[in-house]
């Protein structure tokens, strides 16, 4: 291509940017490789690959016409409407296999050549849940103040009570000794509490994945709480169907769901109903929903109660559902809470990696 200032003022034509592809293809081929987004130059009309990034190759492998056809065929049906052509789509194929999801922007650079950024949805998630993360350590700081609050109250009662008994212990009778022993052994077991609480959080054992009956895991659940349950004359509905299977970590499973569990016994009252249902099935999630008919949690409450330590509850410390939350993101799904269409209770969404069709 010329390098005079001529050809900078106007338009590249198709041919000029042909033979640019061809002459500095290694050029472009090395910097493009470095990119982790698939880099496609097409020809929409001839329908031709003229270059494509290593990361690309790796997505498709061994057929790109998987993906190109159907990228194509979306260009010429848009491409007449549009003059400088920069549209963003997704788009669910079956690669090497099995369903993937992709998203892709084009960017017209001449009348026939488009350049192509692909990526797969995955990696939108990844980033989008790195930014969540990134969120949860900038608020690092507030949950030290909090640990440092939750350690501090029981140290400061048991420091006071040891000062007190060592000041009065020759004189004061065995009954009132007794009562500030126990106070202060009161105290270590609250601290002990939260300690192995926090330890919950921190704890990076290794999962134990394999395949399970959905419904079965949620009625052993039932049983372990069925007397507290008809105390509190609180109705457990298990809707999901005997035939599902999940791969997924047993144990870690049944706390999930037994966390969920143990914040509705603090909330409803008697008659409320607690549903349990698949909403949706499809090649990625298995969509499970958990949800209630008492009270329902504030729209603004809704990102927050996944914090460690954020509870609504008089008596509560606010890590439950956080420990659900990193349970369920270890295993490949995530949860979140929404609001019930009818606005009636509160209703949770667990989303369960679909490795039927993997």
């Amino acid at each position: 291509m010329s390098g005079s200032n001529q050809s900078r003022s106007r338009s590249i034509t198709n041919t000029e940017l042909e033979d640019f592809l061809k002459v500095d293809n290694i050029i472009l081929q090395t910097i493009f490789d470095e990119i982790n987004m698939g880099i496609i130059f097409i020809d929409y009309k001839k329908k031709t690959l003229l270059l494509a990034n290593t990361y690309f190759k790796s997505m498709v492998k061994p057929r790109e016409t998987i993906i190109l056809e159907p990228i194509i065929n979306f260009i010429n049906k848009n491409i007449e409407n549009k003059h400088s052509f920069n549209l963003s789509q997704d788009l669910k194929i079956r690669v090497n296999g099995k369903m993937s999801e992709f998203g892709f922007t084009t960017y017209r650079i001449t009348n026939e050549i488009i350049v192509v950024l692909l990526s797969e949805i995955a990696s939108k998630s990844i980033y989008i849940q790195s930014q969540q993360e990134n969120q949860f350590y900038d608020k690092l700081s507030e949950l030290v103040a909090e640990i440092a609050h939750e350690i501090g109250n029981p140290l400061s009662g048991i420091n006071m009570s040891l000062q007190v008994l060592g000041h009065n212990i020759s004189i004061w009778p065995q009954e009132k000794i007794k009562n500030y022993i126990d106070r202060t052994i009161s105290e270590i077991n609250r601290l002990s509490v939260f300690l192995k609480r926090i330890r919950d959080i921190s704890n990076e054992n290794k999962l134990e994945m394999k395949t399970i009956n959905l419904k079965s895991i949620i009625d052993d659940v039932y049983k372990q709480n069925e007397e507290i349950l008809k105390q509190k004359r609180i109705v457990f509905k298990n809707q999901v169907e005997k035939n599902i299977l999940i791969f997924i970590d047993n144990v870690a499973f049944f706390q999930i769901i037994l966390n969920l569990l143990k914040n509705s016994l603090h909330i409803l009252k008697p008659k409320n109903e607690i549903f349990i249902y698949v909403d949706s099935i499809d090649d990625y999630y298995i969509k499970l929903v958990y949800r209630n008919n008492g009270k329902p949690i504030p729209e603004d409450l809704l990102d927050k109660i996944f914090s460690p330590f954020y509870t609504t509850k008089d008596r509560g410390d606010g890590i439950g559902l956080s420990i659900s939350l990193k349970l369920m993101t270890r295993m490949g799904g995530t949860i979140k809470a929404v609001q019930p269409e009818d606005g009636k209770g509160a209703k949770f969404v667990i989303y369960i990696p679909n490795k039927t069709n993997k």
